[in-house]
């Protein structure tokens, strides 16, 4: 199967329901979530591939013949995008989650969370030895205030190539409004109560723009992909061919690593299903240290520090089976991890080619557990 870059342009916002179901008694209305989950994406390009070939066939799938038929269809990469009106699709479009280790002062500055060895132990029983080992960080000394969401490509670009202490442009903020279904009785004309209620709906057409959802995907063929039905009410999407370039490594990064990077800094950018909760696969406690090697890296490493914000709980709908699919406790876009080589090497531009846009952990067919590297020049510290 051949890679190809498609993008998915919502023509009336997006509704993916969260977690906290259809009953709306308590809440008042049905939630959405900020952004679909990789799932939620491949699930909409699964059922047009799927009816493609059903059309090509001459005859529709049975429902338990739908995971089989489509199986061939991988996700690799769903990123948000952003454009003014009238341009072209392009890498400088891409929005990524703000990282967690950046931190928005009261001066409108941000500024990053340095990590340092740690000094104390954390109070309580703790059976961890390489998890007490960790750096931690301190907080800024001005009272941090809430921050975007999503950062440019610029923004976030400055930011892995070590760029810190910046002013934020215009904030990349997704609107809402809210939505109301109702059914009209036709033998009382009136509208049926247990039919009635609201949700909200993410808006993805704005005044000076719009936004997109960026996707590779691995398929024989994706000739056939132009219209999608995307989340809870199949909202349409239109899909269209997007530039080869479009998920390309930034050449900043690239010369910010051929300086070398004496460490690593790994930013998740979509959930991540790690079998150890926060802990990447692929490393394990080595005399005291979380140690092992990541996939694409030839390099064994020491993991030093972890900013991860609370988990995701990410379940849906098997239309195949009619059931609930199992819960994934994932860890969310926007975690920090940064390494230093056991060997004491530093990180090359080979190094952060291999990782970018690299898949780690479970469900990565799926497009979840993608990273990028930043680099990490750590001041003089005394190792643990």
């Amino acid at each position: 199967m051949k890679p190809i870059n498609i993008v998915l342009t919502p023509r009336d916002g997006l509704f993916c329901k969260d977690g906290r179901g259809w009953f709306t008694s308590s809440s008042g209305r049905g939630h959405a979530l900020e952004w679909p989950h990789p799932s939620t994406v491949l699930g909409a390009l699964r059922s047009i591939w799927g009816q493609a070939r059903e059309h090509r066939e001459g005859r529709p799938f049975a429902r338990q013949e739908w995971p089989r038929r489509t199986a061939d269809l991988e996700l690799h990469s769903a990123l948000p995008l952003r454009r003014a009106w009238g341009e072209e699709w392009c890498a400088d479009h891409r929005v990524w989650p703000a990282p967690a280790d950046a931190q928005l002062g009261e001066d409108g500055r941000v500024r990053s969370l340095e990590p340092q060895p740690p000094r104390i132990q954390t109070m309580g029983t703790n059976d961890d030895r390489a998890r007490e080992q960790l750096w931690t960080a301190s907080a800024i000394r001005d009272k941090p205030i809430p921050g975007p969401l999503w950062w440019s490509e610029q923004q976030f670009v400055g930011w892995l190539c070590g760029r810190r202490g910046f002013v934020p442009g215009d904030e990349l903020r997704l609107q809402r409004r809210i939505q109301t279904h109702v059914a009209i009785s036709r033998e009382t004309g009136a509208a049926l109560d247990q039919n009635l209620y609201s949700h909200d709906v993410v808006e993805t057409s704005e005044r000076d723009g719009q936004w997109a959802i960026a996707c590779r995907v691995r398929a024989d063929d994706g000739a056939h992909l132009e219209l999608a039905g995307l989340g809870s009410d199949r909202r349409l999407a239109a899909v269209e061919g997007g530039p080869a370039s479009l998920l390309d490594i930034p050449k900043a990064l690239l010369a910010a690593f051929e300086r070398g990077s004496q460490g690593l800094r790994l930013y998740v950018v979509t959930p991540a299903a790690f079998a150890g909760g926060w802990l990447p696969d692929g490393l394990a406690e080595v005399d005291g240290h979380y140690q092992g090697r990541l996939p694409g890296l030839d390099v064994e490493l020491v993991l030093r520090v972890a900013f991860v914000n609370r988990p995701l709980a990410i379940s849906g709908w098997d239309m195949a089976t009619r059931r609930p699919k199992p819960t994934t406790r994932a860890v969310a876009p926007g975690a920090v991890y940064a390494f230093e080589r056991r060997d004491g090497q530093r990180f090359t531009a080979d190094h952060a080619r291999a990782l970018w846009l690299n898949a780690i952990g479970g469900r990565t067919n799926e497009g979840f557990g993608l990273v990028v590297p930043g680099a990490w020049n750590p001041a003089d510290q005394t190792r643990s």
